[in-house]
């Protein structure tokens, strides 16, 4: 039996992973871009990897840019 690795990425991980910011982060999971993270407490939240590859895959990934020039 092969055992999947489970990996929780950070706002700021999962930012970098994106090639976007901390903020677009959660502008995508309000706009329902990104999946809801998982809350571990009060002021902690992480995203699994795996969940997140799997919403992108299903839905249209999420665009950088056009914001203020």
């Amino acid at each position: 039996m092969q055992r999947q690795i489970l990996e929780f990425l950070s706002p700021a991980e999962l930012a970098k992973r994106l090639n976007v910011s901390r903020r677009t982060v959660f502008r995508f999971v309000s706009a329902g871009k990104l999946p809801q993270p998982l809350r571990l407490s009060k002021r902690t939240v992480r995203w699994r990897w795996a969940d997140v590859e799997e919403f992108l895959a299903k839905h249209e990934r999420p665009k950088r840019g056009g914001g203020r020039r």
